[in-house]
């Protein structure tokens, strides 16, 4: 199957979405995976069910820990794609009405008491939104299957730009703390930090203007993917992988799950849209041809 990835046309328009496909499952079998190998935080997140009103609070959390886990093999498998992406978008959606909806950010600026906020699970919902219309609306005839994968890229594009652009934004709102981040920057060995800071908050929002205008894809990707692998080799590799509780990975040191997440939507979106069309191929080129 690997190998079929790479034979064949230039570039399958369905290819781009199976990365999506299958990061989004690998990142969401490792939470079932680490919660199957700690039972005590699947029976505290039962009796947390429980104290919501829902019953059988205990047997709930193993019940939603399974359909994770079949979910998610299943999306690696390829297999009842629909079904899986509506399994975990489920999931999903409960999660961010019990215990997200009060806050919004994952990483940076702490909110409250430092609890995890929605956007990380808001968008692994629109990544499993476009990998599931892109299956729902596929046909046999290669322009409707262009076209579906095209409406769930689109829906990949526009979310992560949307909501990484929220964190420059909030930045923005703090100048003493950039202030602070570039004199961090300086003390170690990187130069003029406090305008490289202040610099890559512009470029971040300057990438995600461009990504919801689709305008300059490609350099915009390539902005987006460059400050978030500095971030997460100076801030995020350090800790574990996963954005867990604070008894996991401690307040304020966010693994880079979601920083990677983000990195394969924009590297995704870089492949679809890039302009050597005999090297990729470009199915968006291809479907403007074919109307």
């Amino acid at each position: 199957m690997i190998a079929n990835w790479y034979r064949g046309p230039a570039h399958h328009p369905g290819r781009s979405l199976d990365i999506i496909r299958i990061v989004v499952a690998l990142i969401l079998f490792l939470h079932a995976a680490c919660a199957f190998l700690h039972p005590g935080d699947i029976r505290g997140f039962g009796h947390f069910l429980g104290s919501r009103g829902f019953p059988f609070g205990v047997g709930l959390a193993w019940a939603v820990m399974i359909l994770q886990s079949a979910c998610s093999l299943a999306l690696l498998a390829r297999r009842l794609v629909l079904a899986a992406c509506i399994g975990h978008i489920f999931v999903l959606g409960v999660g961010i009405w019990l215990v997200h909806a009060p806050y919004w950010r994952t990483v940076g600026l702490a909110d409250g008491d430092h609890q995890p906020g929605a956007e990380f699970s808001v968008l692994m919902v629109a990544c499993l939104l476009g990998v599931a219309w892109s299956h729902w609306r596929r046909s046999s005839r290669l322009k409707d299957e262009e076209f579906a994968v095209r409406r769930g890229l689109e829906v990949v594009r526009i979310a992560g730009a949307l909501i990484l652009v929220i964190h420059p934004i909030g930045g923005l709102r703090d100048p003493a703390g950039l202030n602070d981040l570039g004199v961090y920057f300086s003390s170690i060995g990187f130069p003029f930090g406090v305008p490289l800071v202040w610099g890559a908050m512009f470029l971040q929002i300057a990438c995600s203007i461009a990504l919801v205008a689709r305008r300059l894809v490609v350099p915009a990707c390539l902005g987006h993917i460059l400050v978030l692998s500095t971030g997460i080799w100076l801030f995020h590799a350090p800790n574990w992988f996963a954005i867990g509780p604070e008894n996991v990975i401690g307040p304020g040191n966010e693994g880079m799950e979601y920083s990677v997440l983000l990195m394969c939507c924009f590297f995704t979106l870089l492949i679809a849209y890039w302009p050597r069309q005999q090297l990729l191929g470009n199915p968006f080129r291809r479907l403007e041809e074919t109307e």
